[in-house]
């Protein structure tokens, strides 16, 4: 394993932490576009020896959109934010609509752990239902319909993964279901933050949380050949 590819994830995350706290914005322009080619580096260094190629190449991909979705969001705050919002949003969507066609390889269709434990689905539908309809007031009328599809499918994303629950090694498991949490926590804080006064300034946590979890499933599938 060449570890210095990971050291060079490791070292441009803290430096674009550190440049957003102190607000070196030219620092952040540089350093945010390369947390995901960076960790995209580290992954490709073990793919010839797995037999999960597409998993492997979705999760690749993935990264790629997460890289366009982290430029876009650079100028969701600027006079044509809207705009470069929902280019974000749309650039993530693909993001996980590639994990779960990833993760689904995996566990097969009618064959993965929440066929055969559907009430494993109940809790997640509850925190969607529950978070959009807290979010609902505060949504444009315009952009309710792309913040809810996109809602369904980080929700389904991270289903996609616990349905792996039983084809891969404890360990593996619980680290990308982790990944997939902190994930979704962290698109949550950014639509509480955007669609409501009650989590203004949580832009430290969100990306805290979104490195870590995409960290967290590439590590995951780094440590997976697609099977127990």
């Amino acid at each position: 394993m060449k570890s210095y590819r990971l050291y060079l994830f490791l070292f441009v995350a803290v430096a674009y932490l550190i440049s957003s706290v102190v607000e070196q914005r030219t620092m952040v322009l540089i350093t945010k576009p390369l947390l995901m080619p960076t960790l995209a580096w580290w992954m490709v260094d073990g793919i010839a020896q797995s037999s999960a190629r597409f998993l492997w190449r979705s999760v690749l991909a993935g990264l790629g959109f997460s890289t366009i979705g982290d430029v876009f969001m650079m100028f969701a705050d600027g006079s044509h934010g809207a705009l470069f919002f929902l280019l974000g949003l749309g650039a993530f969507l693909f993001t996980h609509l590639s994990y779960i066609g990833g993760f689904t390889s995996v566990a097969g269709f009618g064959k993965g752990f929440l066929q055969r434990n559907p009430v494993w689905v109940l809790p997640f539908l509850a925190f969607l239902g529950s978070f959009v309809w807290w979010l609902w007031p505060g949504i444009p009328v315009g952009m309710r319909t792309p913040v809810s599809i996109y809602a369904a499918v980080i929700t389904t994303m991270v289903l996609s993964i616990v349905n792996l629950k039983g084809r891969l090694k404890q360990p593996v498991f619980v680290q990308m279901l982790f990944g997939g949490l902190l994930f979704m926590l962290s698109d949550s804080l950014i639509a509480a933050q955007k669609f409501s006064n009650a989590l203004q300034g949580a832009g430290l946590a969100i990306m805290i949380t979104y490195i870590a979890g995409q960290f967290l499933i590439v590590k995951g599938v780094r440590e997976t050949d697609g099977g127990r």
